[in-house]
C-alpha cells in the first residue's frame, strides 16, 4: 500500500510588525482569500495591497501567524486599538460596553485566513482560537463580522458557539446586524415627475 508522506508540521506565533518576504507572502495569501469575496459581500471584505501591508507593520494590530517550513500559511489579526479598524465605529462599542472600554479591553477581531493548500484541517481553529485567547487574557470582548456567504458556507454560527465553548462563562450574542434591500424600480410612479 503506498503511503502518504505525513504534512510538515504547523506552528504558530504571535507577532507584532511583520515586513517584508513574509508579509508579501500573507498578501498573496490574503488576496486569494478574500478577492472573491468582491462579488460574493456586499460589504467591501477585501483590502488594497497597500492597506494590507501597513495592517502587518503596525505594532498595534496583534497578529498570529502559521508557519509550515518557514513560510507564513495562516494568519488571525485582533487588535484594542478600534481606530485602526476603519470597518467599524469605535464611538458605538465604546458607548455600548463602558466598564470594557474604561480598560481598553474591547478588541476587534480583524481576519481570520488560511492557505488553500491547509483548508479543511486544523490549523483555522488553532488561529481562531489563539485569536479569541488575546481579548480572554485581559477579561474583554471581541467583536467580530461575517458576512452572510461565510456565515451559510461554513456555519459560522455553530462555530463560534463551538469556540466559545472552550472559554469558561463565555456568551456569544450577535451585536447588530445590517440588511441591504434592494428595490426593482422599472417604471416611475404615474403622473408623477420630480421637480
Amino acid at each position: 500500500m503506498l503511503q502518504h508522506p505525513a504534512a510538515p508540521p504547523v506552528s504558530i506565533t504571535h507577532e507584532f510588525v511583520i515586513t517584508g518576504e513574509p508579509a508579501e507572502a500573507l498578501w498573496d495569501a490574503y488576496r486569494d482569500n478574500f478577492e472573491p469575496l468582491k462579488s460574493l459581500a456586499i460589504l467591501r471584505h477585501f483590502d488594497s495591497r497597500e492597506e494590507v501591508l501597513d495592517q502587518l507593520a503596525n505594532p498595534k494590530i496583534h497578529k498570529i501567524v502559521g508557519w509550515q517550513e518557514g513560510r507564513p500559511v495562516g494568519l488571525a489579526m485582533v487588535t484594542n486599538s478600534l481606530e485602526d479598524v476603519t470597518e467599524i465605529s469605535p464611538e458605538f462599542l465604546r458607548a455600548k460596553y463602558p466598564d470594557y472600554a474604561a480598560r481598553n479591553a474591547i478588541y476587534c477581531g480583524m481576519l481570520v485566513m488560511v492557505s488553500h493548500a491547509l483548508r479543511g484541517r486544523t490549523l483555522f481553529g488553532r488561529l481562531y482560537t489563539e485569536l479569541w485567547q488575546v481579548p480572554a487574557l485581559e477579561a474583554g470582548i471581541l467583536v467580530f463580522d461575517v458576512c452572510e456567504f461565510n456565515r451559510m458556507m461554513f456555519d459560522t454560527d455553530e462555530l463560534t458557539k463551538r469556540i466559545a465553548s472552550s472559554f469558561p462563562r463565555s456568551a456569544v450574542e450577535v451585536l447588530d446586524r445590517q440588511t441591504w434591500y434592494v428595490a426593482a424600480l422599472p417604471e416611475p410612479i404615474p403622473g408623477s415627475r420630480p421637480g
